[in-house]
């Protein structure tokens, strides 16, 4: 019996991590706007939500269970102790991957995550110092407070409903800024880790529920990470699989087994996405090795053990899963909702176009698409009285110099910088494909009030 729940808790620790290649922030990847039409709380309940809910519910009270039968097994024990004698060795990890983040942002012209690139150059100082402060154990609590300074001016920039995809910095910074106090209070360091991470995972799986075509943009383009699923399907499922684990990092169960699988496959998706994901994922693997390392710690004690009888842990974890689903579900769909309304009302639109038709030279552009050999298309884009200006996006406006968005459906697929590009494979039926030029600073061009863009439709049939 104890070996067939071992292999169950095994099983279980594997499905919630299968996956987790498209765990991926989809923003990194996409040009995703709040100008994209959210789904409503109605909308996102389907009956594949509700299904995966519901096995979702199963996978975490077999696991609760799982933990019960694995935490008296001798093995299990002999692998925590071993770990826990290096629980000492957490705060240099955690320093170490931290220090690391901050100087790749820095190299990379951006801040804390790749999707947030800076002109203003003190920041990528501010960042360097931050690295530098980390490397002694007396100076490592200033950096943790410089942390959370630097994640309070992102949200200044970009707002809480987006930075909220990014608490474990705070969360981390705190971690840090603890580094050197009394021994009761550090015991705050691992409760701290664990919730931010936990929401963390658990808002950025409502993204894919919310935004399914930011997830379906990036699906399309790398088929092989829905593993032979139908990617509408393996989005949802990846967006449930994203909000248990951040659950259960919450709830304090499997932390250990659940920490090492998350991370290792963590490694694996590396080899998709590239040095983007190790800009963005680094800060993770550090805090998800301290978890290896301390556990839940000596003096923290999880909500799942306020609970002796098993049976009242089981019951506990599934209903209070459905809770903050549901909850969460209902605030997310609320504010983007918002978000929305607010981006498409008239004080938005007067900003999204710079009408050109006084000057002398407008610029122009038409494109051409060509089926490529793997599925979807190259493009090539014929611009002229206009060139890409890559080293000035964000920039002021410098007449006839910017980029181009790319819209598939009205939702932008992404910004390119020169004049070919490649559109991913599409879903079956018809797909309407928007080539806008736009300013450095982000305005379409227009002559009055028409933007100056290339639109076509591409129908695709059954392959």
């Amino acid at each position: 019996m104890t070996q067939r729940i071992q292999r169950l808790a095994a099983a279980g620790a594997f499905l919630l991590a299968a996956a987790t290649p498209v765990r991926a922030h989809v923003k990194w990847f996409v040009d995703a706007s709040f100008g994209n039409a959210p789904l409503s709380f109605s909308e996102a309940v389907t009956p594949t939500f509700l299904a995966l809910l519901a096995l979702s519910l199963v996978t975490i009270s077999l696991l609760v269970l799982a933990e019960e039968r694995l935490t008296g097994a001798r093995w299990y024990g002999s692998v925590n102790g071993w770990l826990s004698a290096r629980q000492n060795q957490s705060d240099v990890v955690m320093r170490v991957a931290a220090a690391a983040v901050l100087l790749m942002n820095w190299q990379a012209g951006a801040m804390l995550v790749p999707e947030f690139t800076v002109q203003n150059a003190a920041i990528g100082w501010f960042q360097f110092l931050l690295a530098l402060l980390l490397l002694f154990p007396t100076s490592t609590p200033i950096a943790g407070a410089g942390m959370i300074a630097l994640y309070l001016y992102a949200v200044s920039r970009f707002g809480l409903f987006h930075m909220l995809d990014y608490l474990h910095y705070p969360g981390v910074g705190l971690f840090l800024a603890l580094n050197r106090a009394p021994a009761r209070v550090r015991a705050l360091q691992i409760p701290v880790l664990y919730s931010s991470i936990g929401f963390s995972l658990c808002w950025v799986g409502l993204e894919k529920i919310v935004y399914p075509e930011w997830g379906l943009i990036l699906l399309r383009e790398h088929p092989q990470l829905a593993l032979g699923f139908p990617i509408e399907f393996f989005l949802t499922g990846a967006a449930f699989v994203e909000i248990s684990l951040g659950f259960l990092l919450i709830l304090g169960v499997l932390e250990r087994p659940l920490a090492a699988t998350i991370t290792l496959v963590f490694f694996l998706t590396t080899l998709v996405f590239g040095k983007t994901e190790v800009i963005g994922h680094t800060l993770l693997h550090g805090a998800l090795i301290v978890f290896l390392l301390r556990g839940t710690g000596e003096m923290y004690r999880p909500p799942i053990a306020f609970h002796k009888s098993l049976p009242l842990r089981i019951a506990f974890g599934s209903v209070n899963f459905g809770v903050l689903v549901f909850a969460l579900l209902f605030a997310y769909t609320g504010v983007a909702g918002v978000l929305h309304d607010d981006y498409e009302g008239p004080a938005a639109h007067s900003h999204e176009r710079l009408d050109v038709s006084g000057e002398p030279s407008v610029p122009e552009i038409e494109v051409t698409l060509t089926p490529d050999t793997d599925p979807g298309w190259n493009a090539h884009l014929d611009v002229r009285n206009f060139r890409f200006a890559p080293e000035h996006a964000g920039g002021p406006h410098t007449m006839g110099e910017g980029h181009v968005h790319v819209e598939i459906d009205g939702v932008k697929l992404a910004r390119w910088y020169g004049e070919w590009g490649h559109i991913p494979a599409l879903s079956r039926g018809s797909h309407e494909i928007r080539f806008s030029l736009n300013t450095n600073d982000h305005h379409e061009y227009a002559v009055g009030e028409t933007s100056i863009d290339w639109r076509t439709t591409l129908t695709v049939e059954d392959r």
